[in-house]
């Protein structure tokens, strides 16, 4: 049954094919490499800056269920603030591994995701008999894939996101858009069971696959097929896996939906500025891309000329995909204040890889030096990714000071009076808190508790941390606080600092500073003695 499921997937065999260096493997085994042994050889500090703070939320949530704590950040509070199947694969890592160990591990991890999804970069290439065209059309993804953003190496869930996305397409293509005869209702599930593990990679992409489905009914409506029985085969699996998501999550942490989902809807409003985001981003070297604009240029270009066979059908996938990611940054404009951060806009460079060469074919075939052109975009790509893990391991880069100050800082934490006691910290805490050795609850509530967004809308954070008995507070940025002056020498601060939510506030005063570490990007870690009132 396994063997038969597969070859349902694989589909016909590839109709073009490269030699093995000139194609998308070969080019992610490059870009892996040079990641793994950066991470490898850099100095624990620097290797932790080559991942996002928000990795470590996960790191420290996988950590915890490896050594049988269960799903908690803090070991004090549930959380189920992640997107799971990235999670689980992170498990086994840190069953084996800890420390700098662990973070090579991560890497090989990401390693294996890429050169899965480059595998299916060259499955489409070869499908659409395009394979040096598709290879050039996809150096935008593999560029912000491993230099910046770096969707595949930032210890998120992006990269499983990718690879489920693209080995769908793949799949897309294979049966001639889910209609080819051997297409039948066990393929159905197969595919069903691929869309399932790609919302679990992550959950917001029930947008795109709500678009796949749609557009895979009109296919077989189209095309006098049995839309029906085969509409129920491939929605089956995913419905079945998003209601035991939902009850187990309502049965573990008294909430069906992930608490940092909830934080950041909490108080909603509008956020038009995502569109902004997405349209210019994602940023590598610090400079926009515009890959969202190009994205939409070149979906629309590839939708209206309308290209015959498996180019178009690779085409509507880019749209499907295209079309997802508009749809997953309108609904966080309008149901969060929050910003959104770079593996929000993973699907403009993976829609121009999937729709670009429909726009380009026929036209740039026949130009001489085409597998020239494509080889330098290699070039450029390995260069890209060379030189930035190469800065970012060379330590000082001002992205990811906090990030790597964050293991001196968690010792130096560490140390406060009283020993072990609990921390409270909002934004920039996933880096300090995994290298604590003391609990730290999340005042942003990403990886918090259900218990915790109930406090927050009841107004009664004071009690929730008075309950853990929280001793300390700190913060990673430059915020003076805002003046007490029934207390001189006290300060005000608002948490959580990002959106414009439900908001509480916490009092600390000068006299109770007990740390603080300045960083090269001009903000500072700072500790106060926090003393909270007791719990009414």
């Amino acid at each position: 049954m396994l063997a038969a499921t597969r070859a349902e997937l694989r589909g016909p065999a590839p109709r073009a094919t490269v030699p093995w260096w000139r194609t998308a493997t070969a080019l992610a085994c490059v870009l892996g490499a040079i990641r793994v042994a950066v991470v490898a050889a850099a100095p624990y500090p620097q290797a932790v800056g080559l991942f996002d703070d928000d990795a470590f939320y996960y790191f420290g949530v996988a950590r915890h269920i490896a050594e049988g704590d269960g799903s908690t950040f803090n070991g004090i509070d549930p959380t189920n603030g992640y997107h799971p199947l990235w999670l689980l694969a992170l498990v086994p890592v840190f069953s084996i591994a800890d420390s700098h160990t662990a973070l090579v591990a991560v890497s090989l991890l990401s390693f294996a995701v890429l050169i899965g999804a480059a595998r299916q970069i060259d499955r489409i290439g070869a499908l659409t008999a395009r394979p040096v065209l598709t290879l050039a059309w996809a150096t935008p993804l593999l560029v912000t894939g491993t230099a910046g953003p770096s969707f595949f190496f930032s210890g998120m869930e992006t990269g499983l996101l990718l690879l489920g996305l693209l080995w769908l397409a793949a799949t897309w293509l294979a049966s001639d858009g889910f209609t080819a005869p051997w297409f039948g209702v066990g393929a159905a599930v197969a595919t069903g069971t691929l869309m399932a593990l790609t919302v679990l990679a992550r959950l917001d992409a029930v947008f795109p696959m709500a678009l796949l489905g749609v557009l895979a009914l009109v296919t077989w409506r189209r095309k006098g097929l049995p839309w029906t029985r085969l509409g129920v085969a491939v929605a089956a699996v995913p419905a079945l896996t998003l209601a035991t998501y939902l009850a187990v999550n309502l049965a573990v942490f008294d909430t069906p939906l992930p608490v940092s989902g909830q934080a950041k809807a909490l108080g909603g409003g509008l956020n038009p500025g995502v569109v902004g985001q997405f349209l210019v981003s994602p940023v590598v070297f610090g400079v926009p891309t515009l890959l969202g604009v190009a994205a939409l240029v070149v979906v629309i270009a590839a939708v209206l000329r309308g290209q015959p066979g498996l180019l178009g059908r690779s085409a509507q996938f880019g749209a499907v995909v295209l079309g997802g990611g508009v749809l997953t940054v309108a609904y966080y404009a309008l149901t969060s204040s929050w910003q959104l951060w770079p593996w929000y806009f993973s699907a403009a460079p993976l829609a121009v890889a999937l729709a670009g060469p429909a726009v380009a074919a026929g036209r740039t075939e026949r130009l001489p030096l085409r597998g020239l052109a494509t080889g330098v975009l290699a070039v450029l790509t390995v260069a890209a990714a060379g030189i930035t893990a190469a800065r970012a391991a060379s330590g000082g880069v001002e992205r990811s000071a906090f990030i790597e100050a964050g293991p001196a800082a968690a010792r130096q934490i560490d140390a406060l009076l009283p020993l072990g006691a609990p921390i409270a910290m909002g934004d920039r805490a996933g880096s300090v808190g995994y290298h604590l050795h003391r609990p730290l609850v999340h005042l942003e509530g990403l990886v918090n508790s259900a218990e915790y967004l109930d406090a927050m809308r009841a107004g009664t954070v004071g009690d929730f941390l008075a309950e853990r008995g929280v001793a300390l507070y700190a913060r990673g940025d430059a915020d003076p606080g805002e003046p007490v002056p029934e207390r001189p020498g006290c300060h005000r601060f608002t948490e959580p600092q990002q959106g414009g939510g439900v908001k509480f506030t916490l009092v600390v005063c000068d006299r109770d500073l007990v740390l603080t570490t300045p960083l090269s990007d001009g903000t500072s870690y700072r500790v106060w003695l926090y003393r909270a009132e007791p719990p009414r």
